[in-house]
């Protein structure tokens, strides 16, 4: 759960700033070369998730995450995340139907 404050900065500086940030933070994990780096991403992107999900509405929460998917290239597993059953029930259907329309940050 975010503070008041931590979700205002959130909400204030926009989806397409926290879909880089979030994106550039997980970079960061999967860079230090460490053997675990995938579950430390994947635990990293769960929490990335549900402020996305607390914070943003569905069409931004799924351009966050096509941002990371494509523009960053991340291998997010959804095997390895907790939250991706959550977030597909929320937001799958609408992801599935407007796949092609769907633009990244």
């Amino acid at each position: 759960m975010m503070l008041d404050s931590q979700r205002l900065i959130t909400l204030l500086k926009g989806p397409d700033w926290y879909a880089h940030q979030s994106a550039k933070e997980l970079l960061d994990i999967l860079n230090q070369g460490k053997r675990k780096r995938y579950k430390s991403m994947s635990a990293m992107a769960d929490r990335h998730i549900e402020i996305i999900m607390e914070c943003f509405n569905h069409e931004d929460s799924i351009r966050i995450l096509k941002t990371w998917l494509s523009t960053y290239r991340l291998p997010l597993n959804p095997d390895r995340l907790k939250t991706f059953e959550q977030f597909h029930n929320r937001v799958g259907k609408l992801a599935i139907q407007n796949a092609q329309s769907i633009r990244s940050y």
